[in-house]
């Protein structure tokens, strides 16, 4: 059974939800979780990968960008190859249609216009599919 979070965040900018994706992965490495991070693009998951060598300070979190090099977590574009089947943390606005093959499936929301109306959608669509998924507001 894949469970499903979605955390909307109290702040409307891009640096707040890359920061707050930054703890996530900080705290799935704690946890010795695998997770799949899916960007909108390549270029946006090379972009963040960039940022995860300076940050936590003073800390690592081993991660690879599609599967280069191999590590429990793994940024992608679009597209997945080779799901970890663990967790997927989804960043477009868009539905990822291979979500079940995850134990979990976070959706990361913050309160642009856009994100908050796309969110609402891929909500009813899990529910529409039989899933319950729990929202936990960050900030509010």
């Amino acid at each position: 059974m894949n469970e499903l979070v979605f955390y909307v965040l109290n702040a409307s900018g891009f640096r707040e939800r890359e920061a707050f994706l930054v703890k996530l992965l900080a705290k799935a490495q704690q946890q010795q979780r695998k997770v799949d991070v899916r960007f909108g693009q390549t270029q946006d998951a090379q972009r963040f990968d960039q940022k995860l060598w300076c940050e936590p300070p003073h800390s690592y979190i081993p991660h690879g960008v599609e599967h280069t090099p191999a590590a429990p977590i793994q940024l992608f574009g679009e597209q997945i190859t080779k799901p970890c089947q663990d967790v997927l943390i989804n960043l477009p606005p868009e539905l990822y249609p291979g979500f079940n093959q995850y134990r979990r499936t976070i959706e990361l929301l913050d309160q642009s216009a856009e994100l908050i109306e796309k969110g609402r959608e891929r909500w009813r669509q899990y529910k529409a599919q039989g899933f319950s998924p729990t929202v936990h507001k960050i900030g509010f």
